[in-house]
């Protein structure tokens, strides 16, 4: 039996024929009946956790950087977070209730704004929006625009190359219906700015190639006028993202926490992502007004945080709970979590002290953390349960 996203993705096919996989990625993810119109897509019910759902520390974290983010653009008395690809909101309702208690004068200056294609249910309505389009109106265009694992989610066209020509992967049907790909010739001028000058030596690599992030990156400096942008994903430079050693391993699927199935097996039911080549990022940026600030790993971002200390008063600590703090340390683990990468840019900052961004910032020692809630795996290891799970 044939799921309505794969129903739809051969009507496209049947009607105008072959289709990239840019747009069978499109339809499976995105379309009324796609991926991410399901509900409990994430945590133990879903497919995967990611840093968000792990423990609300993370949203703490994040709450310390916006602080000072705040601060070295002089307070303003109204600051827009526009959180790209909110998901659940969790990271959110984190954030927010985090603010609240860290700084009383920036939680009344906040005015987070939650974008996703699926409007979701906010618990701190009052000081959370929600925005359905990417084309946002805001009345200030002073912001923090961040995102987590969401660059990765993007449709991507995929190449492969034979004997030193680039052909892009299409989507067809086989006589038995059947799916197959199918290889035509690409115009490589297509793909300027992405590709590196001796791509096609690569005889025998398959990869994706994320060119959506043209098109966001200009949607967000129509909003941005001044401030910073956060970036996490998982991905890697160009010297390495285009290299055999991740040919045929940087598409990835995910479904009820395995790794692993053909993307043309349960269409519209399990994830797809692509990993990020992070040097088109910070190109593609800086050509819209972006400039790179910091660019670091998940694990050197939350040091400079001040995690690691919070960690060891953790471990000595009267409540220390050796199961919770291996669980939050997994947020550092460089083999996963840990070494995603973190990119911050800023647009029109002018003359201000940049060294300040990421110095001597730790959460107040009186202040408590946000409530651990049902959405957070936490929630189930303070239950005495531990889960075998995907963290991406």
């Amino acid at each position: 039996m044939t799921s309505p996203a794969e129903d739809l993705v051969r009507g496209h096919i049947h009607k105008s024929g072959p289709i990239s996989f840019e747009t069978f990625m499109e339809v499976a993810l995105y379309s009324d009946v796609g991926y991410y119109r399901n509900k409990d897509i994430f945590g133990l019910r879903g497919d995967y956790y990611t840093s968000p759902h792990l423990h609300p520390i993370f949203g703490a974290m994040f709450a310390l950087q916006i602080e000072r983010m705040w601060q070295i653009m002089g307070s303003p008395a109204n600051l827009y977070v526009i959180e790209q690809g909110g998901g659940d909101g969790t990271l959110a309702v984190d954030i927010s209730t985090a603010v609240s208690s860290l700084n009383v004068s920036l939680y009344e200056s906040l005015k987070y704004v939650c974008v996703d294609r699926q409007k979701i249910e906010i618990e701190d309505s009052f000081r959370i929006q929600f925005a359905e389009s990417e084309h946002i109106s805001i009345e200030d265009q002073t912001c923090i625009i961040l995102s987590n694992e969401l660059v990765d989610s993007f449709p991507v066209r995929m190449i492969e190359i034979i004997d030193k020509e680039i052909f892009e992967v299409f989507v067809d049907l086989d006589d038995k219906g059947d799916f197959i790909e199918s290889l035509m010739p690409l115009n490589v001028s297509e793909l300027a700015g992405f590709l590196p000058r001796d791509i096609q030596n690569l005889d025998g690599y398959r990869g994706p190639i994320n060119m959506k992030t043209r098109e966001w990156y200009s949607n967000l400096s129509n909003v941005m006028k001044k401030g910073f942008m956060i970036t996490i994903d998982y991905g890697f430079e160009k010297d390495l993202y285009y290299s055999m050693q991740k040919s045929h391993r940087l598409l990835q699927t995910y479904y009820r926490h395995t790794e692993g199935s053909s993307p043309y097996q349960r269409i519209g039911s399990q994830d797809l992502t692509a990993h990020v080549d992070f040097d088109s990022l910070r190109e593609i940026g800086l050509s819209n007004g972006f400039e790179e600030i910091e660019y670091l790993s998940q694990s050197e971002w939350l040091d400079s945080m001040g995690l690691a200390n919070i960690l060891q008063q953790l471990r000595v600590g009267p409540d220390k709970n050796r199961a919770m703090v291996n669980l939050i340390s997994t947020l550092q683990d460089p083999s996963g979590l840990g070494g995603f990468k973190v990119l911050i840019q800023g647009k029109n900052l002018g003359n201000i002290d940049l060294e300040r961004l990421n110095s001597d910032i730790s959460w107040p020692l009186d202040l408590r953390f946000p409530n651990v809630r049902e959405v957070h795996m936490a929630y189930s290891r303070e239950r005495g349960s531990a889960y075998n799970l995907n963290f991406f």
